[in-house]
């Protein structure tokens, strides 16, 4: 159970059923399955766009800001009324926020004729940010289905 323990920070790092409770209502409405194949899509739109020269703002480009997409939505409503003090919640945050804002940087530099930093942007920094909301959610994934014992889902 130290995914519990990752998530919402409690010392003792057992289950309290109380703290699942609030994880599963806050997200209701939220398909963390679906919201993780958005942004690999999304990332591989990107990633396709910038191989193939064009502009990557086209065609349903990246959004600066984080409280647009989806999960953005869900983060800044529900997601931060309710777990917004847990360690958990707070990392998928700030991942989810840096994954947009360098997907604006990465999409600046490829404008300015700057292809090669524009993917090295990508594969390093792009890169890690997507992987941290990835594991992000799926931490979420396992503090929301984990009930009696019932092994929570793999990533």
């Amino acid at each position: 159970m130290g995914f519990f323990k990752r998530f919402f920070g409690t010392k003792a790092g057992v289950r309290d059923s109380r703290l699942q409770a609030e994880a599963v209502d806050a997200a209701q409405g939220l398909d963390i399955d679906a919201a993780v194949a958005a942004h690999l899509q999304w990332k591989r739109q990107l990633q396709a766009r910038l191989n193939e020269g064009g502009d990557p703002l086209l065609d349903g480009g990246p959004d600066c800001r984080d409280d647009r997409c989806d999960l953005g939505r869900w983060i800044h409503g529900r997601g931060r009324a309710r777990l917004g003090t847990f360690p958990g919640f707070t990392e998928l945050m700030a991942h989810h926020r840096l994954f947009h804002h360098v997907a604006c940087n990465v999409v600046a530099l490829n404008r300015a004729g700057k292809h090669a930093d524009a993917r090295r942007m990508m594969a390093d920094q792009f890169e890690s940010y997507s992987d941290r909301v990835t594991q992000d959610l799926r931490l979420l994934q396992q503090v929301v289905m984990q009930s009696g014992d019932t092994p929570p889902p793999q990533p």
